[in-house]
C-alpha cells in the first residue's frame, strides 16, 4: 500500500490495469503509511514546487533545488480537468491524470525522480494533457469517486471523452512507466494477463489471489468476489496465507470504501481476527476498525483498537508508526497518538519518520515549536530527502502563524 515518509512502500508489482473502457488500483504488500484516505487533508502553505503554467517551461532545469523545492520536466495543465479534457480533444491528446496527496511519500518520489526527467517530459507532453490533482481539495475528492480511486499515488489515462482507457498505481521509475503508459495508449489489455495467468495455473492460489485483488482495486466486486471464493475454498484454513488477505480485502475495498458501510466494515474484520488471529491482516485489521470507528464518530473505540494493535507486538516500532499515521491522517486522539510514537521514539531515536509524525502531532494538539524542532530532527536524520526540507519550510511558515 502506497505512502510512508519519506521511505515509499512500493507495491510488490505495481499493478497496471488497461481496460476497453477502464478501471484499476493498488496491490501492496504492509506498510506503515495511510493505505486508503478518508477525512480533511491539513493545508500544506510551502508545499510548493515550479510547475510550468499554462504549458510554458520554466525557466530553470528541471530537478529538486538544494531547498526542496521542485522544477518539473512534465508541463501541468493549469485548470481543472474539464479544460484538460477539452484542450486534449482540440490537441487530439488523451488526458494523463497524477492523482496525489501531499503526504504521501510515492507521490513525491513521482515529483522528485520521474517528473523531473527531460526525456519522460518531453514523451509525455507529446501524447497527452497532464494534469495533477490534489486528492483531498477542490475538485479531488471528486474525481476520486468518479474514477473510483482505491490509492495514492494513482496515475490516470484518460480519453478526450473522459472515460478511462487504464492506470498506474504507485511510484514507478520513468523508463517502466513510459512502457506502461504505452501499453494504455495503444490500447492493449493487461489486465489480461493477470486473467491468463490465472486461466493457466489453475492450481496457482497467488495467481487467482493476484487477479481477484486487482479486480477488486477496480471496483470489479462480482469478478473479484467471484476470484475470491476460489481463493478461500482452497485455502480455508489460512495455511497459504490468502484466505485471510481476502477477508481484508472484502472488508477494506468492498465494506468500508464501496458500501460506505463502517459499521459492517468492523464487524467483518473482527470476524477476520477470530477466525485468522495468527495473520498478519489480523494485526493490519485494528487500523482498519480504528478508521471505521472514527467514521462513527468513535474515537474511544477508534483509540482502543490502535491500543491493542501495539500491545500485540510492544517491541515491534512499527505498529507505533501505524498509530501515529492513524493520528495524524484521521486526526483522531492526537495525544493518545503523540504518545505511540515518542514511546516508538524511546525505541528507534534515529527513525526520521518517527520525528515526521510528531511533527505532525505535535501541530495537531498545538505544539507549533515543538513541532518545528521535530521537523528539523527528522531532515537531519536524512538530509538528502528533498521532502523533508520542504516540510521544514513548511513547519516554519506554521510556526509563523503562517497558513493553517
Amino acid at each position: 500500500m502506497p505512502c510512508v515518509t519519506p521511505r515509499a512502500v512500493r507495491l510488490a508489482s505495481p499493478l497496471l490495469l488497461t481496460l476497453a473502457l477502464g478501471c484499476s488500483a493498488e496491490g501492496h504488500g504492509e506498510h506503515h503509511g495511510p493505505e486508503f484516505h478518508f477525512g480533511p487533508a491539513p493545508h500544506d502553505p510551502a508545499e510548493q514546487a515550479t510547475r510550468p503554467v499554462g504549458g510554458e517551461p520554466s525557466d530553470q532545469p528541471p530537478g529538486v533545488r538544494d531547498d526542496g523545492s521542485i522544477v518539473f520536466a512534465v508541463q501541468w495543465f493549469e485548470g481543472g480537468l474539464e479544460q484538460a479534457l477539452s484542450e486534449a480533444k482540440d490537441q487530439q491528446k488523451l488526458v494523463f491524470v497524477d492523482v496525489g496527496a501531499y503526504w504521501c511519500p510515492p507521490c513525491h518520489e513521482l515529483d522528485e525522480q520521474v517528473f523531473t526527467q527531460p526525456e519522460f517530459g518531453a514523451w509525455l507532453s507529446e501524447r497527452m494533457i497532464a494534469i495533477h490533482v490534489d486528492a483531498e481539495k477542490g475538485d479531488g475528492p471528486e474525481l476520486v469517486e468518479r474514477y473510483k480511486v482505491q490509492a495514492y499515488p494513482t496515475m490516470l489515462v484518460l480519453e478526450a471523452s473522459g472515460i478511462e482507457k487504464g492506470r498506474v498505481v504507485d511510484f514507478v521509475e520513468a523508463e517502466p512507466l513510459k512502457t506502461k503508459l504505452e501499453a494504455i495508449t495503444a490500447g492493449g489489455n493487461v489486465l489480461a494477463e493477470l486473467e491468463a495467468a490465472a486461466r493457466d495455473n489453475p492450481d496457482d492460489i497467488e495467481a487467482r489471489y493476484r487477479l481477484g485483488h486487482a479486480y477488486a482495486l477496480a471496483a470489479r466486486r462480482d469478478e473479484a468476489e467471484a476470484v475470491f471464493a476460489s481463493v478461500i475454498a482452497d485455502d480455508p484454513a489460512n495455511e497459504a496465507g490468502f484466505a485471510s488477505k481476502v477477508f481484508f480485502d472484502r472488508a477494506q475495498f468492498f465494506t468500508l470504501k464501496l458500501d460506505g458501510d463502517p459499521e459492517a466494515a468492523i464487524a467483518k474484520l473482527e470476524a477476520l481476527q477470530r477466525k485468522y488471529p495468527a495473520s498478519s491482516e489480523a494485526t493490519r485489521a485494528y487500523r482498519m476498525i480504528g478508521r471505521a470507528s472514527c467514521k462513527l464518530g468513535r474515537p474511544e473505540q477508534a483509540v482502543a483498537a490502535l491500543e491493542a494493535m501495539i500491545a500485540s507486538d510492544p517491541e515491534d516500532v512499527s505498529l507505533k508508526i501505524s498509530y501515529g499515521w492513524f493520528a495524524f491522517r484521521e486526526n483522531c486522539r492526537p495525544e493518545a497518538g503523540l504518545v505511540a510514537v515518542l514511546t516508538g521514539i524511546a525505541q528507534d531515536p534515529e527513525s526520521a519518520e518517527l520525528r515526521y509524525l510528531e511533527a505532525e502531532l505535535r501541530r495537531l494538539v498545538g505544539e507549533s515549536e515543538a513541532a518545528l524542532a521535530a521537523i528539523n530532527k527528522a531532515s537531519e536524520l536524512e538530509p538528502d530527502s528533498a521532502y523533508y526540507k520542504r516540510q521544514v519550510r513548511r513547519f516554519e511558515a506554521l510556526a509563523r502563524g503562517e497558513g493553517e
